[in-house]
């Protein structure tokens, strides 16, 4: 945080504890919301509560609601809620107040969407609140809140921000009116209903997100905007409205046509005069996720539009494509300056001021940051600065990617996705050392009351949130993450025991007489890549059938069961027999009305799963020009040298990371190591976070690209597993030929170290876990 910022409302930028919630969460306080607005899309209200309160008594707020809420005590940002939950439950925030002697003001600011997202839950808006005082309840919703409707501050009909997220912000301020300064004037309160909802409460329990202010600095340039005269229009449908299923207001009844009106040419020529089509653009120097804070004078009556992106164009221009990265700001004239805080959190690195009309002056740009307290259980120092620099990189990815859940990307989704959570949970147990997050993430599917839409024994794709969309390998993803997690952290396998079986039950009506399974009902995937293609283009996808190979021995080896394992294991040969040519395995099969025909496709990213899940047995000398293959002509480099294109290159998502997988359980850590350099390290030294593909195509900030730091720490050291439930530790006796390092992870009991000159490893454990090698 720099000093003597021009901001008014800081945070201390420390995380604040998780407190013990008591076991009513609430005493006094209904479930309340302004009258005959609780259904109302896109709605923003703000609550109002005054206390006194005496030096040395101890208070804390009680709160949940819906659908998003910031929350301020004396003007001063303290938290942001609420964490989500599954269908059927919410979790509550317990957040410790630091009130002054006397008398103090708390402020809620809340959204009501009203609408389906990857993030949040479709449920009516509410808040339910209530302060306690050593204990007691003090003041609390019903009684003690005053309400007021924002919404000629912030308008309601714009654009989605996505087709994943809710509402673009759109914002009228006046700085001398009372509306504005709602948290700082008396008003008198509109009428408020209470309602009870079914919903069961539950405690938030993950870490408080971490708040702290980083600052952007001055200007990277000044210039001068010339808007396009043939403006893209994009016919995405969550800027059209076409696609029926989406709540969202018809582009007729939107006045703010953002993402045309940034279109155009930006010209820098270092003039500071912020008029009429003049800009000044920021870069953070690297990618952050957070509030986008921005301190401005209005010296005329102003339209200003600040603009964000991971990504800039070499004319200056920020990359939008059809996401409207854009707040929108009119601002009366005044002599005070406007204090300006998104509502929503982004991901960006860039960031442009566009005054549409007007004249503004900049006072200073600041970005609330929001993210993981824990993410430096792992510590490295290594003389290799490109591994350092990934690792580094892996930890924000993750930090940024971790709230309440395993998101995969912090701007345009905020989702939490099946598979992407298979990696980002190995990172979890480097960065923050404990599977806090986790256990939620795969705990929801079960708690979950239902799944709306659903046949039985399927799951959304991704969760908490109202995208319940299926992809049956995604499912297959998850038990092969609850496998791993099981070992990760200590915990009740029978949890998960009925819904696997469940699951496997729902597979058996897809199976040919040979075991394989045909096409799968929903949408087919296994990566993003030109073998996607091949999986909807076949009716048998190899690529799946290795998966659901791998998920019944998974399940098989988990509860014992012989039937699932002796199943695996001709799941496995024939899969084989099928689709093995004797160098490469096909990527599926079409039926042509009396048989199945194998397809002439082959991609990489089914010879990455033929490996992950166990078909080419690296011992049988019958897969030996596979593995030559596999070792030393795929992989990343034969892309860059556009080599063997029979071969469809593979990406990021998933197939190259599932390579770094098979390399690191291969004991192969030399060319792990190489690889991983090789692959991360423009994304390291671009944007100091690590992406979605290996090009920048997509999201630069990807949750699943974590892994990455796991890869490193286990590739260096030799480390194969640490197995929490069982306190064991198991090293790979073979020393990786690696740079001089330093290792040091914590464990949940205890503290690992792990050195190396370069040449011999030492090992020293702290807490009661057995050491053990392996391939001596």
């Amino acid at each position: 945080m720099r000093k003597n910022s021009v901001f008014s409302n800081q945070t201390k930028g420390e995380t604040m504890p998780i407190t013990e919630v008591n076991k009513s969460m609430f005493d006094n306080a209904q479930q309340i919301f302004i009258k005959n607005c609780r259904n109302i899309v896109n709605f923003q209200a703000g609550f109002k509560c005054r206390f006194h309160a005496l030096a040395g008594s101890e208070y804390e707020l009680h709160i949940t609601g819906a659908t998003l809420y910031s929350i301020y005590l004396n003007g001063s940002f303290i938290f942001y809620g609420p964490a989500r939950a599954p269908h059927g439950y919410l979790r509550v925030d317990t957040v410790k107040l630091y009130p002054t002697e006397g008398e103090n003001t708390l402020c809620v600011n809340l959204a009501g969407y009203n609408c389906p997202s990857f993030a949040t839950m479709a449920h009516p808006s509410f808040l339910q609140a209530e302060i306690f005082e050593n204990g007691t309840s003090i003041r609390h919703t019903g009684r003690d809140f005053s309400a007021i409707s924002l919404n000629k501050l912030r308008e309601p009909k714009t654009y989605r921000y996505s087709y994943q997220r809710a509402f673009t912000e759109v914002w009228y301020l006046d700085n001398s009116s009372a509306l504005t300064d709602w948290m700082e004037t008396d008003f008198e309160s509109e009428p408020v209903c209470a309602h009870v909802y079914d919903e069961v409460l539950i405690p938030r329990i993950f870490e408080h997100p971490d708040f702290c202010i980083a600052d952007f600095g001055s200007a990277a340039a000044y210039g001068a905007f010339e808007p396009a005269a043939k403006p893209v229009v994009y016919d995405s449908a969550h800027l059209t409205g076409r696609d029926t299923s989406m709540v969202c207001y018809p582009t007729s009844e939107i006045r703010h046509h953002v993402l045309t009106d940034v279109q155009g040419k930006y010209t820098p020529d270092g003039s500071r005069n912020l008029t009429d089509n003049r800009y000044a653009l920021f870069d953070f120097g690297r990618v952050n996720t957070g509030f986008i804070r921005v301190n401005i004078t209005a010296l005329k009556d102003s339209e200003v539009y600040v603009i964000f992106s991971e990504d800039i164009t070499k004319d200056a221009g920020l990359k939008l494509g059809d996401l409207p990265s854009i707040i929108t700001y009119e601002l009366k004239a005044g002599d005070r300056p406007y204090d300006l805080e998104a509502f929503e959190a982004y991901s960006l690195r860039y960031m442009t001021v566009l005054v549409k009309h007007g004249q503004i002056q900049i006072n200073g740009v600041e970005l609330r940051e929001y993210s993981y307290p824990l993410s430096h259980n792992t510590s490295l120092e290594i003389r290799d600065e490109k591994l350092l620099r990934i690792f580094d990189a892996a930890r924000e990815t993750f930090r940024q990617n971790t709230i309440d859940c395993f998101m995969d990307c912090p701007g345009r989704e905020r989702g939490g996705w099946l598979c992407d959570s298979y990696f980002t949970g190995q990172a979890e147990q480097i960065f923050a050392g404990h599977g806090t997050v986790e256990e939620q993430f795969l705990k929801n599917f079960m708690l979950a009351k239902e799944f709306p839409g659903l046949p039985a024994g399927l799951l959304p794709d991704n969760y908490p949130g109202e995208n319940l969309q299926v992809i049956p390998q995604w499912i297959m993803w998850y038990i092969l993450e609850v496998d791993a997690y099981l070992r990760r952290r200590r915990d009740d396998k029978e949890i998960f025991r009925e819904y696997c079986y469940v699951f496997l039950e729902y597979l058996e009506q897809f199976r040919r007489e040979d075991g394989l399974l045909k096409k799968l009902d929903g949408w087919n995937f296994i990566e993003w890549s030109l073998a996607n293609q091949y999986v909807e283009m076949a009716d048998v996808s190899y690529p799946t059938n290795m998966l659901y190979a791998l998920v019944l021995e998974t399940v098989g080896n988990l509860y014992e069961d012989e039937r699932l394992l002796h199943s695996a294991k001709l799941m496995k040969k024939q899969i084989a027999l099928c689709s093995f040519t004797g160098t490469l395995f096909c990527d599926g099969a079409r039926w042509n009305g009396t048989e199945y025909i194998n397809m002439e496709e082959i991609s990489e990213a089914c010879q990455f799963y033929a490996v992950f899940c166990g078909i080419a047995d690296e011992q049988d000398k019958g897969y030996a020009r596979f593995y030559e293959y596999f070792y030393n002509i795929l992989g990343y480099r034969r892309k860059l040298k556009q080599e063997y294109p029979e071969i469809a290159y593979s990406n990021l998502f998933i197939g190259m990371t599932i390579r770094f997988e098979c390399l690191l359980k291969s004991g192969r850590y030399e060319q792990l190591l190489e690889e991983v350099k090789e692959y991360y390290w423009h994304m390291a030294d671009e944007t100091g976070t690590l992406w979605e593909h290996d090009s920048k195509s997509a999201s630069l900030n990807h949750g699943l690209s974590s892994a990455a730091g796991a890869f490193i720490i286990k590739g260096i050291t030799g480390i194969i597993e640490i197995d929490e439930a069982a306190q064991v530790i198991t090293f790979d006796e073979r020393t990786p030929k690696t740079a001089g390092y330093k290792v040091s992870i914590g464990l949940e009991q205890g503290c690992l170290y792990v050195d190396s000159d370069g040449m011999n490893r030492s090992v020293k454990v702290d807490g009661p876990y057995l050491l053990q090698y392996v391939n001596k």
